[in-house]
């Protein structure tokens, strides 16, 4: 943890040019302590492979993991974070909840099949990188979401708010993510009704912004949810990858050669890694949900 941090704080005086192989040093030295106090296979960093769990194509721009790639640093901080906890603030009463559900089923499939994934579908899934996205991308697959809880037959049912009347999530994927529950459309919002007894059935995607806002993820590939400190490992691997690797399109990149709305959003992609990165991994290693206040 001590050496993460101290490699954190020296990325974010560091030059760009310089920032992705840094941050993926403090990104690999926050893993290994989490897996380590996590994972029931993993009690000591003797243990670890020290492979990466995944390989970038720079010729397809896109990240392949599981199936016949070697196991590695990223499937075992995947199999260290297999319970999705959705922290909910309750605006009306100023009480916040927890609530979880497994991923278990993801991680199997995940080791069961070969999985490719381009690193602009990757970037598309932070939340807080929305706007600049949509300038490089209109294919918009992150929904607002709000979530609270009634009683009904003297039983539990949380009530998930997804869509914000103009953009909705696909209907067969929402589905899927909410297996056996109902589901109904109301004035360009999708309102799904989970009883307690059904929160074990369930997987959805959903990440949380350093504000605390709650998002709902249309993820791509059915079945498949990443949490969301695996999916920045991946971003900030790949990152690294382009600038130790191809150099001269890691430049491009900066340079806005390739285009300034891409520039922008991997400098905009770079300065929160720095400062969400470590916000996660406190969620993931206390009961303690750090959020940026709006002021």
């Amino acid at each position: 943890m001590r050496q993460g941090r101290r490699l954190l704080e020296a990325a974010q005086s560091a030059n760009v040019l310089a920032k992705p192989l840094i941050d993926f040093y403090a990104a690999t030295a926050y893993a290994y302590a989490l897996i380590v106090i996590n994972s029931p296979l993993h009690k000591g960093l003797e243990s670890l492979k020290g492979s990466h769990g995944h390989s970038y194509n720079h010729g397809e721009n896109s990240v392949e993991f599981g199936g016949e790639i070697p196991r590695g640093t990223f499937l075992d901080l995947l199999c260290a974070t297999p319970v999705q906890y959705i922290y909910c603030r309750n605006n009306d009463t100023d009480k916040d909840g927890v609530i979880n559900f497994s991923l278990l089923d993801s991680i199997d499939l995940i080791q069961q099949s070969n999985i490719k994934i381009s690193l602009l579908t990757l970037l598309s899934m932070v939340p807080e990188l929305q706007p600049y996205y949509m300038k490089v991308d209109n294919h918009k697959i992150i929904h607002r979401l709000h979530i609270d809880n009634m009683i009904q037959s003297r039983e539990i049912v949380y009530r998930f708010y997804i869509g914000d009347g103009q953009n909705k999530p696909d209907l067969e994927r929402l589905r899927c993510s909410f297996q056996d529950c109902d589901i109904e459309e109301k004035s360009g919002t999708y309102q799904i009704l989970v009883p307690i007894k059904k929160m074990s059935k369930i997987m959805p995607c959903i990440y949380q912004d350093i504000k605390g806002e709650l998002y709902y993820i249309d993820v791509p590939l059915k079945g498949v949810v990443i949490p969301e400190v695996c999916i920045h490992y991946l971003i900030i691997s790949s990152l690294c990858n382009i600038m130790r690797y191809s150099p001269y399109e890691w430049n491009k990149l900066l340079t806005n050669k390739v285009s300034s709305s891409f520039s922008l959003l991997i400098n905009r992609y770079l300065r929160l890694f720095e400062q969400k990165f470590p916000m996660i991994l406190v969620q993931y290693l206390s009961n303690y949900c750090p959020m940026v206040l709006q002021k």
